[in-house]
Protein backbone atom coordinates (compact mmCIF):
# COMPACT_ATOMS: atom_id res chain seq x y z
CA UNK A 1 0.00 0.00 0.00
CA UNK A 2 1.29 3.13 -0.75
CA UNK A 3 2.68 5.55 1.82
CA UNK A 4 1.07 8.78 1.99
CA UNK A 5 2.50 12.03 2.89
CA UNK A 6 0.51 15.14 4.22
CA UNK A 7 0.17 18.27 1.61
CA UNK A 8 2.79 20.58 2.11
CA UNK A 9 1.90 24.09 3.17
CA UNK A 10 0.99 26.28 0.20
CA UNK A 11 3.99 28.65 1.15
CA UNK A 12 7.02 26.10 1.14
CA UNK A 13 5.52 24.33 -2.21
CA UNK A 14 5.70 27.97 -4.16
CA UNK A 15 9.00 28.68 -2.81
CA UNK A 16 10.13 25.10 -4.16
CA UNK A 17 8.61 25.74 -7.63
CA UNK A 18 10.46 29.41 -7.07
CA UNK A 19 13.52 27.50 -6.48
CA UNK A 20 14.03 25.44 -9.54
CA UNK A 21 12.86 28.24 -11.75
CA UNK A 22 15.56 30.46 -10.59
CA UNK A 23 18.45 28.48 -11.43
CA UNK A 24 20.10 29.23 -14.36
CA UNK A 25 23.28 27.73 -16.02
CA UNK A 26 26.14 29.87 -16.74
CA UNK A 27 27.13 31.35 -20.22
CA UNK A 28 30.31 30.22 -20.99
CA UNK A 29 32.86 33.41 -21.95
CA UNK A 30 34.17 36.52 -19.96
CA UNK A 31 30.50 37.41 -18.46
CA UNK A 32 30.47 34.52 -16.33
CA UNK A 33 27.33 33.45 -14.89
CA UNK A 34 24.31 35.78 -16.10
CA UNK A 35 23.61 38.26 -13.57
CA UNK A 36 27.39 38.10 -11.90
CA UNK A 37 29.38 40.42 -13.98
CA UNK A 38 28.91 43.77 -14.85
CA UNK A 39 28.22 45.06 -17.91
CA UNK A 40 30.49 47.09 -20.12
CA UNK A 41 28.73 50.65 -21.19
CA UNK A 42 28.36 51.07 -24.86
CA UNK A 43 30.69 53.19 -27.03
CA UNK A 44 30.16 55.15 -29.51
CA UNK A 45 32.18 55.18 -32.74
CA UNK A 46 30.71 57.60 -34.55
CA UNK A 47 30.75 61.12 -33.22
CA UNK A 48 27.64 63.24 -32.30
CA UNK A 49 25.35 64.65 -34.88
CA UNK A 50 26.05 68.66 -34.99
CA UNK A 51 23.05 70.78 -34.68
CA UNK A 52 24.06 73.09 -37.88
CA UNK A 53 26.66 71.34 -39.72
CA UNK A 54 29.80 73.07 -40.38
CA UNK A 55 30.42 75.20 -43.62
CA UNK A 56 32.75 73.85 -46.58
CA UNK A 57 36.28 75.51 -45.76
CA UNK A 58 38.68 76.58 -49.54
CA UNK A 59 40.77 74.46 -50.18
CA UNK A 60 44.15 76.28 -50.55
CA UNK A 61 44.32 77.85 -54.17
CA UNK A 62 46.32 75.57 -56.49
CA UNK A 63 49.93 77.69 -57.89
CA UNK A 64 49.40 78.90 -61.56
CA UNK A 65 52.27 77.64 -64.29
CA UNK A 66 53.91 80.39 -65.73
CA UNK A 67 52.13 79.89 -68.56
CA UNK A 68 48.54 79.37 -66.77
CA UNK A 69 49.41 83.21 -65.66
CA UNK A 70 49.79 84.02 -69.23
CA UNK A 71 46.78 82.90 -71.01
CA UNK A 72 45.04 84.61 -67.75
CA UNK A 73 46.80 88.04 -68.93
CA UNK A 74 45.42 87.45 -72.50
CA UNK A 75 42.39 86.77 -71.65
CA UNK A 76 42.00 89.93 -69.46
CA UNK A 77 43.55 91.63 -72.38
CA UNK A 78 41.11 90.57 -74.82
CA UNK A 79 38.22 91.59 -72.45
CA UNK A 80 39.24 95.30 -73.58
CA UNK A 81 40.77 94.65 -77.11
CA UNK A 82 38.94 92.51 -79.65
CA UNK A 83 40.83 89.49 -80.16
CA UNK A 84 42.27 88.88 -84.01
CA UNK A 85 39.90 85.76 -85.50
CA UNK A 86 37.18 86.64 -83.75
CA UNK A 87 34.48 84.77 -84.27
CA UNK A 88 32.01 86.10 -81.20
CA UNK A 89 32.09 82.97 -79.27
CA UNK A 90 33.45 81.59 -76.45
CA UNK A 91 36.26 78.84 -77.94
CA UNK A 92 37.45 81.51 -80.23
CA UNK A 93 38.15 83.93 -77.02
CA UNK A 94 39.54 81.31 -75.33
CA UNK A 95 41.65 80.19 -78.49
CA UNK A 96 42.70 83.68 -78.84
CA UNK A 97 44.25 84.07 -75.67
CA UNK A 98 46.04 81.08 -75.45
CA UNK A 99 47.68 81.86 -78.83
CA UNK A 100 49.04 85.19 -77.77
CA UNK A 101 50.05 83.24 -74.13
CA UNK A 102 52.30 81.59 -76.70
CA UNK A 103 50.49 78.10 -77.49
CA UNK A 104 48.30 78.80 -81.00
CA UNK A 105 45.52 76.71 -80.51
CA UNK A 106 42.12 76.59 -82.62
CA UNK A 107 39.03 74.62 -82.49
CA UNK A 108 35.79 74.37 -80.48
CA UNK A 109 34.50 73.78 -77.01
CA UNK A 110 34.56 69.84 -77.43
CA UNK A 111 37.79 70.02 -79.40
CA UNK A 112 39.78 71.51 -76.88
CA UNK A 113 38.09 69.41 -74.23
CA UNK A 114 39.47 65.93 -76.11
CA UNK A 115 43.14 67.95 -76.54
CA UNK A 116 43.24 68.56 -73.04
CA UNK A 117 41.77 64.91 -71.99
CA UNK A 118 44.78 63.12 -74.47
CA UNK A 119 47.12 65.49 -72.55
CA UNK A 120 45.18 64.21 -68.94
CA UNK A 121 45.29 67.64 -68.00
CA UNK A 122 41.25 67.94 -66.94
CA UNK A 123 40.97 67.66 -63.24
CA UNK A 124 37.93 68.46 -60.88
CA UNK A 125 39.28 70.23 -58.19
CA UNK A 126 36.88 72.63 -56.84
CA UNK A 127 40.03 75.21 -56.40
CA UNK A 128 41.75 75.45 -60.05
CA UNK A 129 44.60 77.06 -60.64
CA UNK A 130 44.93 80.61 -62.34
CA UNK A 131 44.86 80.47 -66.67
CA UNK A 132 42.61 76.97 -66.04
CA UNK A 133 39.77 76.47 -68.81
CA UNK A 134 36.65 76.13 -67.44
CA UNK A 135 34.67 73.44 -69.34
CA UNK A 136 30.73 73.40 -68.89
CA UNK A 137 27.87 71.85 -70.05
CA UNK A 138 24.06 72.49 -70.62
CA UNK A 139 24.51 75.99 -70.64
CA UNK A 140 21.86 76.48 -73.92
CA UNK A 141 19.35 73.77 -75.78
CA UNK A 142 21.78 74.04 -78.97
CA UNK A 143 20.31 70.82 -80.22
CA UNK A 144 17.10 73.22 -79.76
CA UNK A 145 15.03 70.12 -78.91
CA UNK A 146 14.00 70.57 -75.32
CA UNK A 147 16.09 68.45 -73.74
CA UNK A 148 19.39 68.83 -71.25
CA UNK A 149 21.22 66.75 -73.68
CA UNK A 150 23.47 69.58 -74.70
CA UNK A 151 27.27 68.77 -73.09
CA UNK A 152 30.46 70.66 -74.01
CA UNK A 153 28.45 74.30 -75.05
CA UNK A 154 30.52 76.38 -73.41
CA UNK A 155 34.44 77.63 -72.18
CA UNK A 156 36.31 80.42 -70.07
CA UNK A 157 39.56 81.02 -68.90
CA UNK A 158 40.04 81.54 -64.62
CA UNK A 159 41.36 84.66 -63.93
CA UNK A 160 41.56 85.21 -60.54
CA UNK A 161 39.89 82.89 -57.29
CA UNK A 162 39.01 84.62 -54.13
CA UNK A 163 39.35 83.10 -50.51
CA UNK A 164 36.53 82.10 -50.00
CA UNK A 165 36.36 79.63 -53.25
CA UNK A 166 34.97 82.13 -55.75
CA UNK A 167 36.50 81.63 -58.93
CA UNK A 168 36.55 84.45 -61.52
CA UNK A 169 36.05 83.74 -65.12
CA UNK A 170 36.54 85.25 -68.67
CA UNK A 171 34.70 84.23 -71.15
CA UNK A 172 32.71 85.17 -74.17
CA UNK A 173 29.37 84.49 -76.01
CA UNK A 174 26.96 85.63 -78.99
CA UNK A 175 24.62 87.25 -76.48
CA UNK A 176 26.74 89.10 -73.78
CA UNK A 177 30.07 89.85 -76.07
CA UNK A 178 33.42 89.10 -73.96
CA UNK A 179 32.91 89.82 -69.84
CA UNK A 180 33.54 88.36 -66.77
CA UNK A 181 31.66 85.21 -64.43
CA UNK A 182 31.76 84.31 -61.19
CA UNK A 183 31.34 80.54 -60.13
CA UNK A 184 31.82 78.81 -56.46
CA UNK A 185 31.72 74.97 -56.43
CA UNK A 186 31.63 75.20 -52.99
CA UNK A 187 28.09 76.42 -53.17
CA UNK A 188 26.80 75.38 -56.14
CA UNK A 189 23.24 76.48 -55.88
CA UNK A 190 24.07 79.80 -54.16
CA UNK A 191 23.94 82.77 -56.35
CA UNK A 192 23.98 85.67 -53.89
CA UNK A 193 25.58 85.04 -49.98
CA UNK A 194 23.99 86.51 -47.65
CA UNK A 195 26.35 89.26 -47.86
CA UNK A 196 25.02 90.01 -50.96
CA UNK A 197 28.19 89.05 -52.50
CA UNK A 198 27.80 86.81 -55.70
CA UNK A 199 29.15 83.68 -55.72
CA UNK A 200 27.46 82.01 -58.82
CA UNK A 201 26.78 84.11 -62.33
CA UNK A 202 23.87 82.99 -64.31
CA UNK A 203 25.11 80.67 -67.40
CA UNK A 204 21.77 79.55 -68.86
CA UNK A 205 18.90 82.33 -68.96
CA UNK A 206 15.92 81.41 -67.37
CA UNK A 207 13.09 80.50 -69.47
CA UNK A 208 9.48 79.31 -68.83
CA UNK A 209 9.57 76.58 -70.80
CA UNK A 210 12.62 75.23 -68.88
CA UNK A 211 12.28 71.93 -67.44
CA UNK A 212 12.81 70.53 -63.83
CA UNK A 213 16.22 70.46 -63.17
CA UNK A 214 17.71 72.71 -65.89
CA UNK A 215 20.94 74.38 -64.75
CA UNK A 216 21.09 78.21 -64.75
CA UNK A 217 23.90 78.90 -62.34
CA UNK A 218 28.06 78.51 -63.31
CA UNK A 219 28.50 75.86 -60.60
CA UNK A 220 25.74 73.91 -62.08
CA UNK A 221 26.65 73.69 -65.49
CA UNK A 222 30.43 72.65 -64.85
CA UNK A 223 32.06 69.47 -65.85
CA UNK A 224 35.62 70.58 -65.10
CA UNK A 225 38.86 72.24 -65.21
CA UNK A 226 42.06 71.59 -67.33
CA UNK A 227 45.34 72.84 -66.84
CA UNK A 228 47.37 73.75 -69.88
CA UNK A 229 50.84 73.47 -70.02
CA UNK A 230 52.32 74.11 -73.56
CA UNK A 231 55.82 71.66 -72.75
CA UNK A 232 53.50 68.74 -73.04
CA UNK A 233 53.51 69.34 -76.53
CA UNK A 234 56.26 71.57 -77.44
CA UNK A 235 59.72 70.25 -76.45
Amino acid sequence: MPRLYPPLPAPISVLLVLAGCLHVPPIPGPLGPLGRAPVAPLSLSKPPTLDHPAEPVAPEAVEPNPFGESIADAAEHYLDVTPPSWRGDCSSFVCAAATRAGWPLTGNTRSLWEMAEALDAVHKRKIPAIGDLAFFDQTYDRNENGKLDDDLTHVAVVIDVDDDGTVLLAHAGTSQGRTTLRMNLLHPDVRVNDAGEELNGLLRRERESDRAGTPHLAAECWRGFATLDPDLVLD
